[in-house]
C-alpha cells in the first residue's frame, strides 16, 4: 500500500446559538446548573490530529431587524437558517460539515437545496433529540424534517437505541453509532459527603416530558418517620406541578444536596449524560429510570436504576440510598471510573474524522490515506498485549505466565476485569497493568484501547488462550514483512469453546506435542477474512487512523465483535493468518454468558451488523440458520456444557423481535 501524506481537512462546525466556543458557558452559572444542558463547544483539534482543522463558526448577533428576522424563521421552521445563510460562503467551501443537532443539519441541507449550482460538501449529521422530539412536531414538520435528513450523507448517535428507532423513520439511510462528546475540562472531583438530616434531593432537568409529578409522588412510599427535603431545577417551569418549590440558587445546587434525581419518561438519547457526570464530580449519587438510552454506557453499579413512571420504586430507591453511604460512596467511585474510561477521543472525535475521510474519497474516487506504518524489524516492534477478563481468575494468571515466557516480550501486558474478584492473586507490575471497566468484551477491549501508550501492535488475547512461546515473534515477523499487513490472527491448534473445555495442562501438551503443532507443511502467511477473536493482532496506528472502537451495542459476549472489528479496519490494508503464531483455545465455560442471551445474540448480533455494513446478509442469514438448526436438534439431548434449550429460546425470542421489528443487541441486558 503507497501512503500519502493526508490532505488537511477544514471543517466548519455549527454550534447553536447558546454553544459559542468563544463565550462558553454564556448563561449557565445564573440561570442553568452544571451539566444541564450539554456542551459542544470542545475543541477537537488536539485529539483530531494536526491535519484536520475544526473551524467553529462564531455566534454573531447582528442588529435588532437581524434578530427579529432570525427569531420569527427559527419559531417557523423549528431552525435557525438565517444564521446558517449568513455563513454560507463557509459552509459551502469547506471539506466536510459536521452539525451537532437535527435543527442545524437541517438548516445546512435548506441552504444545499437552496443553491443547487454550488458544489456541495458532504454533511455528517448528529441527532440528539431526533426520537424524543419527533412526536411533539407538528405533521408538517415532520415531512419536511425527513425530506431534508434523508438527504444527509451519514447521520450520527450517541444513542443506540435512539438509532434503531431512527432506522424506522429513515429506512436506508446511513447511521453510525459515534459514543459520547467530550465535555469541557472541569475542576478535580470532589469525595462523597454524609447526608444531612432530612437527606436533600435534587431533581433536575431541561427538557420538556419530565416526570416531576412521579418525584413528588414518591414522597408517599418513604418508610414511616422518613422525609426528604425535595428541591427542582428546570428551565420548563411551567410544567411543574403547582405545590413543586423550585430550586432558588442553581448555581450552588450540587453543593447544597445528597442525592441527584434525574426524572426521565421515555426517552432513548443519552443526553443526561451530563447530568449524571456533573454529579459524580460533586460525589453524589444518582437515581434514574431506566428508559433505555443510558444503559449503553451505565450500568447499575453506576446508577440506580428504577422503572419509569413508578414512584413506589422512586421512593424505595431514595430511602435505600439514603440509608447505605457505602453505596452511595462505591456508585459515584463506579460512575467517576466509567466516565474516565469513555471512549470520547477515539469513538467521536476520531470517528468523525474517518467518516469523513471516507465521504472525501468516495467522492474522488480514490483510496484516503489513511496511515503510514513506519518500515521497522520485527525485533524493533513494540506489542502490547491486552485481555478483558470475567470470571476466571486462575486461568488468567496461567495465560499472564505463559506471555511472560515468551522469546519476543510483550512490551506491556493491560488486563480489564469488572471487579477486583475477576484478577485475583495479580498485582499490578512494571509489564503488567490491571484496570477496572464496565461488564462487557466490547467494553473491557474499548478501555484498554484507552490506555495503550507508544506501541506498534495492540494484541488481543481471550483470557483463556494459551499462546506458543514463539507467538509474538510469529506475529512481530507478519507485521514488519509488509506494511500493508493491518491485522493479523493465529493459527488455534484446538478450540475448547466447541466442546466441553480444555484444562491448562491439556493446552501445554498440545503446545509441546511437535505432531500437533507442526505447521512446516502450511505457508507462513495465507489471507483472513477475520481475526478471531481468541487471539488476534491489529496496526495501533491503523486503529488511530480510523478512529476504530468495538461496538459497545454488542454488549456482554459480544458475539461478532471479532469480525466487526476485523472487517472495518480490513478497509485500511490486509488480514491475514500466521500459521506459526499457535496457541490452544482452552474454550472455559466459566464466566460465559447465559443461554438465552447468547442465543439471542446469535441472531440479533448478525442482522445488526448486517446493517452496520461489515459483516454480509447472506453470511449472517447462513450463520443465524446453522445456529438454529443446531440449537434446536442438540436441545433434544443437549450437551451437559451447553444450554441449548435456553440459546433456542433466546433464537426465537430474537426472530420475534425481527418480525416486530423491535430487533436489538441491547436487549439481552434484560432477558
Amino acid at each position: 500500500m503507497t501512503a500519502q501524506p493526508a490532505t488537511p481537512l477544514r471543517i466548519p462546525a455549527q454550534p447553536s446559538h447558546e454553544y459559542r466556543p468563544h463565550d462558553w458557558p454564556p448563561q449557565n452559572k445564573k440561570a442553568t446548573p452544571p451539566g444541564i444542558t450539554r456542551y459542544y463547544a470542545a475543541t477537537h483539534g488536539p485529539v483530531a490530529g494536526p491535519d484536520v482543522l475544526p473551524d467553529p463558526a462564531g455566534h454573531e448577533d447582528g442588529n435588532f431587524l437581524f434578530r427579529l428576522l432570525r427569531r420569527q424563521f427559527r419559531y417557523f421552521m423549528g431552525f435557525d437558517f438565517v444564521r446558517t445563510w449568513r455563513k454560507r460562503a463557509e459552509i459551502l467551501s469547506a471539506g466536510v460539515v459536521w452539525t451537532h443537532t437535527e435543527a442545524q443539519a437541517r438548516a445546512v441541507l435548506l441552504l444545499y437545496r437552496l443553491t443547487p449550482l454550488s458544489a456541495h460538501p458532504p454533511l455528517i449529521a448528529q441527532c440528539d433529540w431526533l426520537t424524543e422530539r419527533w412526536a411533539l412536531e407538528p405533521s408538517w414538520r415532520r415531512l419536511v424534517l425527513r425530506s431534508l435528513l434523508a438527504r444527509a450523507d451519514v447521520l450520527t448517535f450517541m444513542s443506540g437505541q435512539d438509532m434503531a428507532y431512527a432506522r424506522a423513520l429513515l429506512p436506508g439511510r446511513r447511521m453510525e453509532w459515534v459514543g459520547p462528546a467530550a465535555p469541557l475540562p472541569e475542576p478535580p472531583p470532589r469525595p462523597p459527603h454524609m447526608p444531612r438530616t432530612p437527606p436533600r434531593i435534587l431533581s433536575l432537568g431541561h427538557d420538556p416530558g419530565r416526570d416531576w409529578t412521579g418525584v413528588l409522588e414518591a414522597m408517599a412510599f418513604m418508610p414511616p418517620g422518613m422525609a426528604c427535603d425535595i428541591r427542582v431545577a428546570t428551565l420548563w417551569r411551567r410544567e411543574l406541578p403547582a405545590h413543586a418549590r423550585p430550586a432558588a440558587c442553581p448555581s450552588a445546587l450540587y453543593d447544597e444536596v445528597d442525592i441527584v434525581v434525574v426524572p426521565l419518561t421515555e426517552k432513548l438519547d443519552a443526553a443526561d449524560l451530563a447530568v449524571i457526570e456533573e454529579a459524580s464530580r460533586h460525589g453524589l449519587p444518582v437515581i434514574i429510570p431506566n428508559t433505555g438510552g443510558l444503559r449503553h454506557y451505565l450500568d447499575g453499579h453506576c446508577v440506580f436504576y428504577v422503572p419509569p413512571a413508578d414512584p413506589h420504586a422512586l421512593g424505595q430507591a431514595i430511602a435505600t440510598l439514603a440509608n447505605d453511604p457505602e453505596r452511595r460512596a462505591a456508585m459515584v467511585r463506579q460512575a467517576r471510573a466509567r466516565m474516565r474510561s469513555f471512549p470520547v477521543s477515539f469513538t467521536h472525535t476520531l470517528r468523525h474524522v474517518a467518516l469523513s475521510r471516507e465521504l472525501l474519497a468516495r467522492g474522488a474516487a480514490v483510496s484516503p490515506p489513511a496511515f503510514t506504518p513506519a518500515a521497522s524489524s520485527a525485533q524493533g516492534l513494540r506489542i502490547t498485549v491486552g485481555i478483558a477478563t470475567s470470571g476466571r481468575p486462575a486461568i488468567l494468571r496461567e495465560t499472564i505466565a505463559e506471555l511472560r515466557r515468551q522469546s519476543h516480550p510483550p512490551r506491556q501486558i493491560i488486563v480489564c476485569a469488572p471487579t477486583p474478584a475477576d484478577v485475583a492473586g495479580l498485582s499490578p507490575a512494571p509489564d503488567l497493568q490491571i484496570l477496572q471497566g464496565p461488564r462487557g468484551l466490547a467494553h473491557q477491549r474499548n478501555v484498554i484501547l484507552d490506555h495503550v501508550g507508544e506501541t506498534d501492535i495492540i494484541l488481543f488475547f481471550d483470557d483463556d488462550f494459551l499462546p506458543d512461546r514463539n507467538y509474538l515473534a510469529v506475529c512481530a515477523d507478519a507485521f514488519a514483512s509488509a506494511p500493508d499487513i493491518v491485522g493479523t490472527t493465529g493459527r488455534v491448534l484446538a478450540d475448547g469453546a466447541k466442546g466441553p473445555g480444555l484444562t491448562v495442562e491439556d493446552a501445554r501438551r498440545m503446545l509441546d506435542d511437535p505432531r500437533i503443532n507442526n505447521t512446516t507443511t502450511q505457508p507462513a502467511l495465507q489471507p483472513a477474512w477475520n481475526g478471531y477473536g481468541c487471539n488476534m493482532a491489529y496496526r495501533l496506528s491503523a486503529i488511530r487512523a480510523a478512529g476504530l472502537r468495538f461496538d459497545e451495542r454488542l454488549p456482554l459476549y459480544a458475539w461478532y465483535e471479532d469480525i466487526d472489528f476485523s472487517r472495518q479496519i480490513g478497509r485500511l490494508g490486509r488480514i491475514v493468518r500466521a500459521n506459526g503464531a499457535k496457541g490452544v483455545h482452552l474454550g472455559s465455560k466459566l464466566g460465559r454468558t447465559p443461554g438465552r442471551r447468547l442465543g439471542y445474540s446469535q441472531v440479533a448480533n448478525p442482522l445488526y451488523l448486517s446493517r452496520k455494513g461489515t459483516f454480509p446478509l447472506d453470511h449472517a442469514l447462513r450463520s443465524i440458520g446453522r445456529n438454529i438448526a443446531m440449537n434446536a436438534l442438540r436441545s433434544l439431548w443437549s450437551e451437559p456444557y451447553i444450554d441449548r434449550r435456553g440459546r433456542i429460546v433466546g433464537n426465537w425470542l430474537a426472530l420475534r423481535d425481527a418480525l416486530r421489528g423491535s430487533l436489538s443487541p441491547e436487549k439481552i441486558l434484560t432477558l
